[in-house]
């Protein structure tokens, strides 16, 4: 599956909270994540989650879609300060919800 958030939650996810399409809320946890660790996340069925303020873009992803989106962002993720001015590169967390389970949320920067 795959929706749009924008129109929603544009302004909760600057404050770190993000309402699923399912109705499931979220809060930041970590603000970097590893590749490594994030594969393990996707292949685990973590729904994932792609936030690009400057490309006006908050979609969530899940199930295939969310490993299918994964593979086409996983080279540009970093777990470092990204030096911007090229392309786009992500940095991605670890959101969590009250019953300790998990989003995969991907801020994008360029």
């Amino acid at each position: 599956m795959q929706a749009s958030l924008a129109d929603q939650q544009w302004d909760a996810i600057e404050s770190g909270q993000l309402t699923t399409p399912a109705g499931q809320r979220f809060t930041r946890g970590s603000s970097r994540i590893k590749r490594r660790d994030a594969d393990v996340l996707i292949a685990a069925g973590v729904p994932l989650v792609l936030y690009w303020y400057g490309g006006q873009q908050l979609d969530y992803f899940d199930g295939s879609d969310a490993m299918q989106q994964w593979q086409a962002v996983r080279a540009a993720v970093t777990s470092q300060a990204p030096q911007l001015g090229g392309e786009v590169v992500w940095t991605g967390g670890r959101w969590v919800n009250d019953d300790d389970q998990e989003l995969l949320v991907l801020t994008g920067q360029c």
